[in-house]
């Protein structure tokens, strides 16, 4: 094994110098095919527009709110608790992505990306109990809004420079902008139940993976699939009032519900696009 260990690398130097001396081989030898094209090089640049599929989390919003309320029938007045159960839930949307990748030195890029007008729709469910009875439920649609992501990322670029296929990680940090312009601010629900919802944006960190599909060395088109998440935790605002009927009093309450929490969004985004590869 140990003279095996040294037989190999001698032999490849043996075959390198013999390739690059082929004037030593006599009238059969050949001259060396000249190394190809180094395709993602210092100075490269890239664009890309494509398709963008969001997903948000499931469950972004869980929130408990307990009420006293206060019991008519009794003498003297008895308080009995309610609790009042308040989640959001987010929808997935397809829509549409811009990227730019500036490659200042070989293996490693800074990329640009943009997802642009992703339209999730909200729905909200509020339910109450008492005493570990539940009492009453409803849900309804909040609205549609407009979600704008930009992403900056540091790219990792592990392939050598002169292969098609060139994946590649990234991390970096993340801007989740909520349009409010496009919310319905007011929901409701016959006269008993109306309310308000407001949402902020966030600043977080986020990651990558993708690979490029190059069509050739002398071609700069490209396909370009990646698959991001993207740590997004904006603060949401929500106010209602729900009609409970709780067992045993003669009427109706209305309990004034309001949240203001976090939203867990934390999408997963993944792209697929075309692209084209130039450099100065």
């Amino acid at each position: 094994m140990r003279l095996k260990s040294l037989l190999i690398p001698l032999a490849m130097a043996g075959y390198a110098g013999f390739a690059a001396h082929p004037a030593l081989a006599g009238p059969s030898g050949y001259p060396a095919p000249p190394p190809p094209q180094g395709i993602y090089t210092a100075g490269t640049f890239m664009v890309r527009i494509g398709a963008s599929f969001v997903d948000p989390d499931d469950d972004v919003l869980s929130h408990r709110q307990v009420f006293v309320t206060d019991d008519p029938t009794t003498d003297p007045v008895e308080a009995v608790p309610v609790d009042v159960f308040t989640k959001v839930d987010l929808d997935d949307d397809t829509t549409w992505y811009v990227s730019g990748v500036w490659l200042p030195i070989e293996h490693f890029g800074i990329e640009l990306n943009v997802s642009v007008d992703a339209n999730l729709e909200a729905t909200l469910f509020s339910s109450a109990s008492t005493g570990g009875e539940f009492i009453g439920s409803f849900s309804e649609r909040i609205g549609d809004f407009d979600t704008y992501t930009t992403s900056l990322y540091a790219n990792w670029y592990p392939m050598n420079p002169t292969c098609l296929i060139q994946p590649y990680v990234g991390l970096g940090v993340s801007y989740v902008d909520i349009e409010e312009d496009f919310l319905r601010p007011v929901f409701r629900d016959g006269r008993e139940r109306f309310g308000l919802v407001d949402f902020g944006s966030d600043f977080n960190w986020t990651a990558q993976v993708g690979v490029d599909f190059n069509f050739g060395r002398d071609s700069g088109w490209q396909v370009n699939l990646a698959a991001m998440y993207v740590r997004a935790r904006p603060d949401i605002s929500i106010g209602y009032d729900t009609e409970t009927f709780v067992p045993g009093f003669g009427d109706s309450v209305i309990l004034p519900v309001r949240v203001r929490d976090e939203l867990d969004m934390d999408p997963w985004i993944v792209n697929l696009g075309v692209g084209y590869r130039f450099s100065f």
